[in-house]
């Protein structure tokens, strides 16, 4: 596999952007995961390499893609613990007019 990819946000978009085009579902992120899972395997079956080596990139495949999603998950979580949203704010008291 790849030593390093880039990936990015942008990317992302633009492909799901593509596959909007094809299929409007795919608005919906989840229908978008299936398509490119669909198409990591049908353009991995369509390579001429033994079934052995097929079935060991697939493996590997599904770990790496393990670990993108693992490791989005935690910058996710860090950013929220970073930047906690705010809760709205009771009210409380008595509003008179001319009061600020």
């Amino acid at each position: 596999m790849s030593e390093s990819l880039q990936l990015s946000g942008e990317l992302v978009h633009k492909l799901q952007d593509v596959l909007v085009e094809h299929d409007e579902r795919c608005h919906d992120p989840l229908v978008t995961v299936q398509y490119m899972s669909a198409i990591s395997g049908y353009l991995l079956g369509s390579q001429p390499i033994p079934e052995a080596k097929r079935q060991e990139f697939l493996g590997q495949l599904a770990a790496f893609m393990r670990h993108v999603h693992d490791d989005v998950v935690r910058q996710q979580q860090a950013q929220q613990v970073a930047s906690p949203q705010q809760s709205p704010q009771e009210a409380f008291g008595v509003w008179r007019p001319g009061d600020p």
